[in-house]
């Protein structure tokens, strides 16, 4: 059975003091009931762009391509195969604020670009917020 193991390596504080997550995403083998160990090489990357700017841009993309409503929540840098911010993508409701998470938004690290999500990722995505969003809307009054 494959599992993807995303273990917490360390937290860094950045140029302006932030503290910013790593994860370190590492696909092995599972043997059943065994333990796993896991070699983790050291970490070493240039990371061109911050988590706010890649922030910033997951909220463009989010609001040009999505829905408005759409915004991305706090970067964890993802050190993989590529370097990438990822976003929970919540569900804002004015006046109220998040209420639900919808998926997940990726950001290169290194380009800026952000990492496009499939036709079938915003259609969940949209279809998720309508059914939250219909908790929230206001109950009709029937007039007389």
């Amino acid at each position: 059975m494959k599992s993807d193991l995303v273990l917490e390596l360390v937290n860094l504080c950045a140029e302006s003091c932030a503290m910013i997550q790593i994860l370190y995403e590492h696909t092995a083998e599972w043997a059943g009931e065994k333990r796993l160990i896991v070699d983790a090489p050291p970490l070493h990357a240039e990371i061109l762009v911050s988590p706010e700017s890649a922030r910033r841009r997951a909220n463009s993309f989010l609001t040009e391509h999505v829905a408005m409503e759409f915004c991305p929540g706090d970067p964890v840098l993802i050190y993989g195969e590529r370097l990438v911010w990822r976003m929970p993508v919540h569900l804002q409701i004015p006046g109220i604020g998040a209420v639900a998470t919808l998926g997940v938004i990726e950001v290169d690290a290194v380009t800026r670009e952000v990492i496009l999500l499939s036709p079938q990722q915003i259609t969940q995505m949209r279809q998720r917020a309508h059914d939250v969003a219909q908790h929230f809307a206001p109950a009709a009054t029937p007039t007389v």
